[in-house]
């Protein structure tokens, strides 16, 4: 999986799968191939990359067909979701990604989950968890994500748009997807585990009242470094 064995490397990336075609998929930097068979809803490890201009192409696993052909500049840590829009086009989405290796600050004071205020976001705080949400549902609506209660985490939230994280107490929590300004819930997300210190990211991927189904995918970040 990795594209250079040194360990003395500026860059690190990583990719999502993200197309709602559901098919396998293999990626290429520079025409070698780096990844073979990432399934959809698959998120791989970070893969060291020294920082500079690169070809990535995607093709489908089974029939070789090509996807996307992007160049694109990689410096620091990098998420690469591969996603469709609404036409069924495939694109590279390229982000900063957190650097799961800085240490963090001092305890702080307890705090009741996910309550205000939310001066933390951005900032790791020893014995939470960071958590960030990111839209790659290309037919769903701009979206609030909520507690059961209705309290707001994330407030209307677009397509192909990604959050800040904010830190929040550890524990279990469900957690519910809602149109912007609504009470309306178009998804449950239950049993989202947040553990101390946990740097974590939920998508939402797939297509509203159509295939494949509309739903949450859970990244723990720690768990691919």
């Amino acid at each position: 999986m990795y594209y250079y064995n040194s360990i003395e490397q500026p860059g690190r990336i990583r990719f999502v799968n993200a197309l709602f075609m559901g098919q396998p998929i293999d990626i290429y930097i520079n025409d070698r191939p780096i990844l073979r068979g990432l399934n959809y809803r698959q998120a791989t490890q970070f893969i060291p990359i020294p920082n500079g201009m690169y070809n990535v192409k995607v093709y489908t696993t089974n029939s070789n067909n090509l996807l996307a052909n992007q160049n694109i500049n990689i410096e620091g840590n990098k998420l690469i979701t591969i996603t469709q829009d609404a036409t069924g086009a495939v694109m590279l989405n390229i982000t900063e990604d957190v650097s799961v290796d800085q240490g963090f600050m001092p305890q702080m004071p307890p705090q009741q989950p996910f309550m205000p205020p939310f001066e933390t976001r951005d900032t790791t705080v020893s014995g939470r968890a960071r958590v960030r949400f990111i839209h790659f549902s290309p037919n769903a609506p701009a979206v609030d994500i909520t507690l059961p209660n209705g309290m707001v985490l994330f407030r209307n939230i677009p397509y192909r748009t990604i959050t800040d994280y904010i830190n929040v107490a550890s524990g279990t929590y469900t957690l519910q997807v809602r149109p912007t300004g609504t009470d309306q819930v178009v998804l449950t997300i239950p049993d989202v585990v947040l553990n101390p210190n946990d740097v974590s990211t939920i998508y939402a991927i797939g297509l509203v009242n159509s295939t494949p189904m509309f739903e949450a995918l859970v990244v723990n970040e720690r768990s691919l470094v």
